[in-house]
């Protein structure tokens, strides 16, 4: 099995029933960002191996709990134990490998790409109560009906993200043909009151900013935070919707565009 340290962000397990092999493949990153993933998995021994928890393995593997993983596991670490490779405290000591080969497409290459993909757009707006922030999104996706979860990204510079983390709460609203006002205010204003002048905004009981003729407002708290390359993904569990039929608009080729009239 393999602990793979995506220069994304993202750690996963590879081949978690291979129990012949346990080692760390790692992007190649700035060294805090490389320090910062392998904290999260286990801690340095020196400049090629790391300790690993069984716990951690487990929990990568999305088999713990599975009988015949278990035993396979066990076996695995009695091994390395026999090898003198467990320490006193249980940790398992593994290889770590840099990756060589990481082609990726130019970030040029990638705005063109992501510029030909048409989305919805949306307010995501927070608040505890005495503040407001606010931010734009084309990135809003459906990732769960059971539990209900919507997800979008925030830029890590965001002037809204650390409200949004700090809150725990936001409502995603959807808007439509007659939000131009909306999006230029959101786009155009400083973060804060001047954001939400625009529009038919009310406050919900939990102090957040719901828009009252989105074509959907949906009020969330955030469940996950997830760092991914220059974005945090937030996922938030919806506790309510609202619903109005009106005629959405979209991001196409970095600009906003309406849509046919829609039977």
């Amino acid at each position: 099995m393999q602990i793979y340290l995506s220069n994304a962000g993202s750690i996963t397990l590879r081949n978690p029933k291979d129990f012949r092999r346990l080692d760390v493949l790692a992007d190649p990153q700035p060294r805090e960002r490389l320090e910062q993933a392998i904290a999260r998995v286990g801690r340095r021994e020196d400049e090629r191996h790391l300790r690993l928890a069984p716990s951690v393995l487990r929990f990568l593997s999305q088999h713990a709990g599975d009988p015949q993983w278990e035993a396979d596991f066990s076996a695995m670490v009695d091994y390395a134990a026999q090898h003198g490779w467990v320490n006193e405290r249980g940790d398992i000591r593994a290889h770590m490998i840099v990756n060589e080969r990481d082609e990726v497409v130019s970030i040029d290459d990638f705005k063109a790409a992501m510029r030909a993909l048409p989305a919805g757009i949306s307010a995501i707006s927070t608040g505890d109560g005495q503040q407001v922030a606010g931010m734009i999104v084309s990135s809003l996706t459906s990732i769960s009906a059971e539990p209900p979860m919507v997800g979008f990204f925030v830029q890590q510079t965001s002037s809204a993200r650390d409200a949004l983390v700090r809150n725990g709460r936001f409502v995603a609203n959807v808007l439509g043909e007659d939000h131009d006002d909306v999006i230029q205010a959101f786009l155009r204003q400083p973060q804060g009151e001047a954001r939400f002048a625009s529009g038919g905004w009310a406050m919900t009981e939990q102090g957040l900013p719901v828009l009252g003729d989105a074509l959907a407002s949906i009020e969330c708290d955030i469940v996950c935070t997830e760092v991914l390359g220059t974005h945090d993904l937030i996922v938030g569990k919806i506790r309510k919707t609202t619903c109005r039929p009106a005629q959405p608009v979209i991001n196409f080729n970095s600009a906003t565009h309406r849509l046919s009239r829609l039977q």
